[in-house]
């Protein structure tokens, strides 16, 4: 039998390998990489053997390539498999103690990668007593020491002759969230990458938040307990065989011709988007705009990278609920996470900006820091819905700015530099601290955003809970019937068929705007722009600016892949300037003014409110003028001067507060102020 196998690995060294092991020779490769179906149709009998006894059988193959002459023993090839069969493609939570010494292919993402480490293969020992030196083959996470010389018989004590090295990395495996059901928790396994595996072309693919595909043997080491003995109980790891990195997100999932011609077919049908509308949290009443915006989220505009790889548009769309209790967030955050292939929930009060973003950690084993990616960069490609945003701590929020607007994330930190990607649309949810939403006052002061973070979103949408009678019965209406059976208010389009229509628009459609759309858009912007043009000296408002812009367009660009378009037209233009309009009448407003109002949301300080401050600031500084060097000015006095123009005390009172958070005054004594500088 042994023969028989022999036989077969040899003839299939010198019939299939011949002409990649000469290439080999040229390039100066260390390994060859075989695909399984290459060695099942040559022969099922020498695949089942790869399967059953995976590592006989690829020191097998090695062995036959190293006869084929001194070249090949001098380059001691490693032999790579790649694309198991089904039936060894496992997930990580189903591998148990019979998977061990078998030869398994799984999928995840890369949630810690540890640095690249020197690993003893084989150590030759010097026997003390008669200097006799035997090699010892290190195949195990511990070293591999002789009980007794061959040569003399003794069991004496060996001298470490000479130790055989390579390089080795280990990287913690971690499920992908597409391959999870309902609310269950990912594994974790771990995987040892070793010799070419970890070369620097390698290295593109070992990032936190990658999603890989792993060939590799199951092996175990015994737990040791800290006074050196070993547990009953071992830890399974990977020796990994091969590793690819794959597609992630939506350009993954695999999309048959007949779904194909469905989806080409739902896209001609003029109500397409009422359906994908009905098909966002069907057991919420109303809340249409905010539906439509999530179904543009939903499918993304187009990311731009021009010639240079370093100037690049994102295409990602971010959305900000924000508004009363009760009133549908959380609840729109949990749906979209849950029809989404490549979604997480998050919560503010939950999350650290570590947790987010990457942070390093110290691996206890190898005594080296490590990157470990947080849900940001693993949710690559995906949707990150966080609630309760507002909730977070100061200092986490600010390490979302750059996964926001760039898309990346930088770590500096321990001797690691590292960028991650994070083409993550996100889906936030926050609410105001003082309970309800007042229209009066700018978002940022209401949701303690800072007004920097809050711009990073292309929408803002206000949810108030506002009584009305007719409203309110349907939404009861909507609440009883999904209480009597919640299968009732079904999505006009299913979820799969849902995922997947999505899934073919990512992966085929990069729609440009239509030369109609383009000057629809830009008559919009420049119209806005001209009504509130700033001439002299008066602060006037900023209705809309290049970020709302750019906000227009990805939008757009979202509204033709609904309809599988290869260009957004003129409807797809006006949709998506109907949902920024609904946007900047909501959050964008100046209450005082009646007038559209950008700062409102860029600097969390209005035109109007802007105009007071500079109004006050010349009253301080006139008054301060008429008073002795190094006295203070009383703020009854600010207060009479202010009423002469008309101001309020309310009104004079904020621009106080906003010239002292800028360091323009300070209070030396209650009612008192004094300029700086």
């Amino acid at each position: 039998m042994k023969s028989d196998l022999d036989d077969l690995v040899s003839s299939f060294v010198n019939r299939k390998l011949n002409d990649q092991l000469k290439a080999i020779i040229a390039t100066n490769k260390s390994s060859v990489l075989i695909d399984f179906a290459d060695i099942d149709n040559f022969s099922p009998e020498l695949g089942d053997h790869i399967i059953k006894s995976p590592i006989e059988a690829l020191d097998d193959i090695k062995h036959f390539i190293n006869e084929l002459g001194p070249v090949y023993k001098e380059l001691n090839l490693e032999v790579r498999i790649r694309n198991l069969p089904s039936t060894s493609q496992l997930q990580i939570r189903e591998i148990r103690s019979k998977h061990i010494g078998k030869i398994l292919q799984i999928t995840g993402l890369i949630k810690v990668a540890v640095s690249v480490r020197p690993m003893v293969t084989a150590i030759e020992f010097e026997c003390q007593s008669c200097g006799h030196v035997i090699k010892v083959d290190q195949k195990e996470k511990t070293i591999k020491m002789p009980s007794i010389c061959t040569n003399c018989g003794k069991k004496g004590r060996f001298n470490v002759f000479k130790k055989e090295l390579i390089d080795s990395q280990k990287i913690i495996l971690e499920e992908a969230p597409e391959d999870l059901e309902g609310g269950a928790q990912p594994e974790h396994v771990d995987v040892m990458l070793k010799g070419d595996l970890v070369d620097p072309k390698f290295e593109k693919n070992i990032i936190p938040g990658n999603k890989v595909v792993v060939t590799g043997i199951v092996n175990e080491a015994p737990v040791i307990f800290p006074s050196g003995k070993k547990s009953r109980t071992s830890e399974i790891f990977i020796e990994a065989s091969y590793l690819e990195a794959v597609e992630q997100g939506f350009e993954e999932i695999v999309i048959t011709k007949e779904e194909e011609a469905t989806i080409k077919e739902m896209a001609q049908d003029k109500t397409i988007y009422n359906k994908f509308r009905e098909s966002i949290t069907p057991n919420v009443f109303g809340h249409d705009a905010i539906k439509d915006a999530v179904v543009l989220q939903l499918f993304g505009g187009v990311r731009k990278v021009g010639a240079d790889g370093n100037s690049v548009i994102r295409g990602d769309i971010h959305l900000l609920l924000c508004g009363d209790p009760g009133t549908a967030k959380s609840a729109t955050l949990k749906y979209v996470s849950g029809i989404a292939p490549k979604a997480r929930y998050v919560t503010g009060m939950g999350s650290s900006a570590a947790g987010l973003t990457a942070t390093i950690i110290k691996d206890e084993a190898t005594r080296s820091y490590i990157l470990e990616a947080g849900a940001l960069p693993l949710t690559n490609k995906g949707i990150l819905a966080i609630d309760e945003m507002d909730k977070m701590n100061k200092d986490d929020r600010v390490a979302m700015h750059e996964a926001l607007e760039q898309q990346t994330i930088s770590i500096s930190k321990a001797n690691i530099h590292a960028t991650l990607s994070a083409q993550t649309s996100v889906l936030a949810a926050a609410n105001p601290k003082l309970g309800r939403f007042n229209p009066f006052d700018v978002i940022s002061a209401q949701i303690e955003l800072p007004p920097t973070l809050i711009n990073r979103f292309d929408l803002i949408f206000i949810m108030k809970d506002k009584p009305n009678k007719d409203t309110d019965k349907l939404i009861a209406s909507r609440i009883l019937e999904a209480n009597k059976d919640i299968n009732k208010n079904k999505p006009a389009i299913p979820t799969p068929l849902l995922k997947k229509y999505i899934a073919y628009a990512k992966q085929n459609c990069k729609p440009k705007l239509s030369n109609d759309a383009m000057n629809a858009i830009q008559e919009f912007y420049l119209k806005l722009r001209s009504q509130y043009s700033n001439e002299g000296e008066e602060v006037k408002p900023v209705p809309i600016s290049a970020r709302q812009l750019e906000a227009i367009v990805r939008l757009s660009e979202a509204s033709a892949k609904v309809r599988l378009s290869e260009y957004a037209t003129i409807e797809d233009a006006r949709r998506a300037i109907d949902l920024m309009m609904a946007y900047l009448s909501e959050v964008g407003i100046d209450k005082n003014t009646g007038e559209l109002d950008i700062d409102r949301v860029i600097t969390g300080i209005s035109s109007s409110q802007r105009s007071t401050v500079l109004t006050i600031k010349s009253i301080i500084r006139s008054e301060t003028e008429q008073l002795p060097k190094g006295a203070t000015l009383s703020i009854e006095k600010i207060y009479e001067d202010a009423a002469k123009s008309g101001m309020e005390r309310d009104n004079v009172d904020q621009a106080l507060s906003v010239l002292k958070r800028e360091g323009e005054i300070f209070e030396p004594k209650s009612g008192f102020i004094k300029l700086i500088g």
